[in-house]
């Protein structure tokens, strides 16, 4: 059985796979054939969806494969792919619904798939599941346990129809005493829609805002009132994907009378604006803070996105029928290269912010490996390596970053120096390119040999001339830095025994313009946003001169 719940380099092929699961499994009911064994009555549509469930969903598969819609997806590779995996047609798949029911210790939910021709879950690869297995008091019910899944199984009773659920879920819907349908079922039932999902807000509504006040102070503080009267009034949402060129995506809040639905409809309105304006609003600061954007482009892109937003802030693709304040989209706003241009422009500050978070990340992740080397060091000489490797007389030849090489799995590259040589002597300097990847701040061009990472040195200040103890450094090894980043314009030669001198240079000539990472003595590394005070940090970079350090600012 293929894995979908697990990293591989292939994400294509990965999310193929797991998109193939689902709907293969969703096939593997849709599939029946008269056959002895196999009760002949069917129950009708949406007769084993409970009525108590939380979310409902259908999945109309033939009706996508015959639109026009959808004839760009890649269906030929998608059949293949269930053939191979499962060993049944994708192309026999009629339709597919779930149901969600309230999760007690484990997830609860089913899928009932419908096919256009026999089938029989035996026959499915045998590398999905279990061997077949019929029911002691029924032997027209049939089941077979997922292998890699066991909290899944497959269960049939029908030939032209599969459930694949957990255990507690398929009984519900299997028995004949589960109350189905209902007007909660019955939005996604009436509905004509391909593709159709709708949420029992109303049953999930104390779990929704026990989310919310969990999450409250990642939010922005004027959405908060808005959010708590959505929830409070909102009893279902509906999601359509609909046949309807003039309107083929439609999104419905449902609530209970008149004064209700006003409440609901200011209430999203205002949320709308808002979100609207802080979607711009990143936009804006992500093009002024990029140095490589020009001032005609920059205000070209601000143009584009006030065009944008006074589409989407349109009153008119939001109505209220019958209880529902319902939120359309007409053709152009889904046509495929205006909805692309309107994708890549708002999302690129989020695309922004996430690379740029990870990079953070990663350059976080070299100052750890960097420090653990340097306490690797002192735990082997009972010292921290010197500023400089030096010669007889003490002139600086080499780096403490060549020094701590075979701390960082790089001894053969360590071997290679000459000790007594400077580092840009004809066989040192040849030596320049092959700088190990921890010394490259991951946002920084790329510059051969060029180390992102350096220590502060000066009277009393990071890594000493002698090597530095630990017991020289009275402030607290968590209170005092060893190591900074520093922006591209400050880099150095990675073998130069050449630092950061802080009295030599302020905070806007090393430090980038929204802060650094530095990593203290201890091994841990901090955030340092750019507006924090330069006596404050002056006082982190000493290591004995007994003055209590003022907590840095929050990043």
């Amino acid at each position: 059985m293929v894995k979908c719940w697990h990293t591989k380099a292939d994400g294509l092929s990965v999310s193929l796979r797991c998109f193939a699961i689902l709907l293969t499994s969703i096939t593997l009911g849709s599939m029946g054939f008269s056959r002895p064994g196999f009760a002949q009555d069917s129950p009708a549509r949406y007769g084993d969806i409970p009525s108590n469930s939380v979310a409902v969903a259908s999945l109309e598969v033939r009706a996508m494969r015959e639109s026009s819609a959808f004839e760009l997806w890649p269906w030929e590779i998608l059949e293949l792919l269930f053939r191979e995996q499962f060993g049944f047609k994708l192309a026999d798949i009629e339709s597919v619904d779930l149901t969600v029911l309230m999760p007690t210790n484990q997830p609860e939910f089913g899928l009932s798939i419908r096919t256009s021709k026999p089938m029989d879950i035996s026959e499915l690869n045998d590398k999905l599941a279990t061997p077949t297995e019929s029911a002691p008091n029924d032997q027209s019910l049939r089941f077979r346990d997922v292998l890699d899944y066991p909290v899944l199984r497959l269960a049939q009773n029908d030939p032209q129809r599969m459930l694949m659920g957990t255990q507690g879920t398929l009984r519900r819907m299997l028995s004949t005493r589960t109350k189905t349908g209902g007007e909660f079922v019955g939005l996604v039932q009436n509905s004509p829609s391909m593709l159709r999902v709708a949420i029992n807000t109303e049953t999930l509504r104390d779990l929704i805002a026990s989310l919310v006040e969990m999450q409250k102070e990642s939010m922005p503080p004027e959405m908060l009132d808005d959010i708590g009267q959505i929830i409070n009034v909102t009893d279902n949402v509906l999601l359509e994907l609909r046949p309807d060129a003039a309107s083929p995506m439609r999104l419905s809040y449902g609530t209970s009378g008149p004064a209700n639905t006003e409440i609901l409809s200011q209430a999203l309105s205002r949320i709308r604006l808002t979100s609207l304006g802080i979607v711009r609003n990143t936009l804006t600061d992500a093009l002024r803070d990029d140095p490589s954007i020009s001032d005609d482009m920059r205000q070209a892109a601000t143009q584009y996105s006030d065009r944008v937003m006074k589409i989407l802030g349109d009153d008119r693709f939001w109505t209220v029928e019958d209880n529902r304040i319902v939120v359309r989209t007409d053709a152009t706003m889904m046509g495929s290269y205006q909805t692309t241009g309107v994708a890549v422009a708002l999302l690129l500050p989020a695309v922004q912010a996430a690379r740029e978070a990870a990079r953070r990340m990663s350059s976080m992740n070299n100052l750890k490996q960097i420090m653990l080397a340097l306490l690797n060091y002192e735990s082997a000489y009972r010292k921290l390596p010197p500023r400089a490797i030096t010669d007889a007389d003490g002139n600086p030849l080499l780096s403490w970053r060549v020094a701590i090489l075979p701390f960082i799995e790089q001894n053969d590259l360590y071997e290679q120096f000459h000790l007594d040589e400077p580092w840009d002597s004809e066989h040192n300097i040849k030596l320049l390119d092959k700088m190990p990847e921890i010394y490259h701040h991951p946002s920084h061009p790329p510059k051969l040999g060029m180390a992102s990472y350096l220590a502060p040195i000066g009277d009393g200040i990071g890594l000493t001339e002698e090597g530095l103890r630990f017991r020289e450094i009275i402030d607290g090894t968590a209170n005092t830095i060893a190591v900074v980043e520093v922006s591209p314009n400050r880099v150095v030669p990675w073998t130069k025994p050449e630092d950061l001198d802080i009295d030599k240079n302020t905070i806007d000539m090393w430090m980038s313009p929204k802060g650094v990472s530095v990593a203290f003595f201890d091994g841990s590394v901090r955030w340092i946003p750019f507006e924090v005070d330069e006596e404050v940090l002056r006082n982190y970079f000493t290591f004995k001169d007994g003055v209590m350090v003022t907590p840095l600012p929050l990043p």
